[in-house]
């Protein structure tokens, strides 16, 4: 396999982000990584993300979404979507290019190229 994904981090949909972020600033202790209205962003110190939104989910629920980070999304979707069901076909976003493809027990998997002007800041 030449395109490979390294797992990017989990996405937790809210419809109140200052609480939300609070709570995992405050109470789980996790550092802010970027930060931007309707997205944060977040590090536990030990290379895991977790990233809250307040934006449209990728899919119908309210599970959170798994997000996979390749070098090339394009090249990526060629290769991995005649391996597995696409549930999201390559897709242009302000953060980057994804799609999506599920796993054997029909979990959807996105994955993303980032754009190298993601609308969410850095934070120092």
């Amino acid at each position: 396999m030449e395109h490979k994904a390294t797992f990017g981090f989990a996405l937790e949909y809210t419809t109140d982000i200052p609480n939300t972020k609070r709570f995992f600033t405050d109470v789980l202790g996790l550092q802010v990584e970027r930060d931007h209205p309707t997205f944060v962003q977040f590090s536990a110190g030990n290379g895991a993300s977790y990233a809250i939104a307040s934006d449209a989910p990728m899919d119908k629920g309210d599970a959170p979404e798994l997000w996979w980070v390749v070098d090339d999304a394009k090249a990526a979707f060629a290769e991995m979507s005649a391996n597995a069901e696409v549930s999201m076909p390559p897709r242009q976003m302000p953060f980057g290019m994804c799609f999506g493809i599920k796993d054997p027990s029909g979990q959807v998997h996105y994955l993303l190229e980032f754009a190298a002007d993601r609308p969410s800041q850095p934070v120092s």
